[in-house]
């Protein structure tokens, strides 16, 4: 079972590493296209883009540091 946990914290950490970089890239993408927008409703519509990747950012990041912080926790499995 330490093998199990030591992979899925191992895992939580790899996404936390990940997760950075992806948002990152995905915010300048969508940032270039309200930059070269010239129609206000394309605009608002990237601005939404925008929000929802930081939403979704936020919720991967927050769950990966809670499956960490929780795999830290168990130190027993089972007896």
């Amino acid at each position: 079972m330490n093998d199990v946990m030591s992979t899925v914290n191992a895992v939580a950490h790899d996404v936390k590493l990940l997760g950075f970089p992806f948002a990152g890239l995905l915010l300048a993408i969508v940032g270039i296209l309200f930059m070269v927008a010239k129609d206000p409703q394309k605009k608002e519509m990237t601005s939404s883009w925008a929000v929802n990747i930081a939403i979704g950012f936020a919720i991967v990041w927050l769950s990966a540091s809670l499956v960490e912080w929780f795999s830290g926790k168990i130190t027993t499995y089972g007896g």
